[in-house]
């Protein structure tokens, strides 16, 4: 596998890890209009999901289909934290969208990318932005 499509997978596992915490928080968080926005954010990360795979078969890989050992933590974050309350859930999702904007942010230093690729990446990564921006000022305001 290319270093290019190292990091596509990484990045796809990623979106996986992301969609189980996304999974987890809509099981616990109480607040409607919470959950339309997580639902909208989850499918996001589906998208993303769909989008990399694409590129990965593209480019003669195989699709990953399923998170990776991060998964455990991710929504780890977010079941310890349905214990307390929405506002902890919101927190924990924050930390879950740095990890992921993160990454994104880091991806677009890699030069193997062709020009769609990095067009949907640059997407991708400001999806990220705005879902961490949102969870950070709900988590500000409940």
């Amino acid at each position: 596998m290319s270093s290019t499509s190292t990091v596509l997978s990484e990045l796809c596992h990623l979106d996986f890890d992301a969609l189980a915490a996304y999974e987890a928080s809509l099981e616990r968080i109480e607040d409607a209009s919470l959950k339309d926005t997580i639902a909208t954010f989850r499918d996001d990360h589906k998208a993303h999901i769909d989008a990399l795979n694409t590129m990965l078969v593209q480019r003669g890989e195989d699709k990953v289909t399923e998170a990776d050992f991060k998964k455990v933590l991710t929504k780890g974050k977010v079941v310890i934290a349905g214990l307390i309350n929405d506002k902890a859930i919101l927190k924990a999702m924050v930390v879950n969208e740095e990890v992921t904007t993160k990454a994104y942010e880091k991806a677009l230093d890699h030069d193997g990318f062709s020009a769609a690729e990095r067009v949907a990446i640059e997407g991708h990564w400001a999806d990220e932005k705005r879902h961490k921006h949102c969870f950070s000022e709900a988590a500000k305001h409940e």
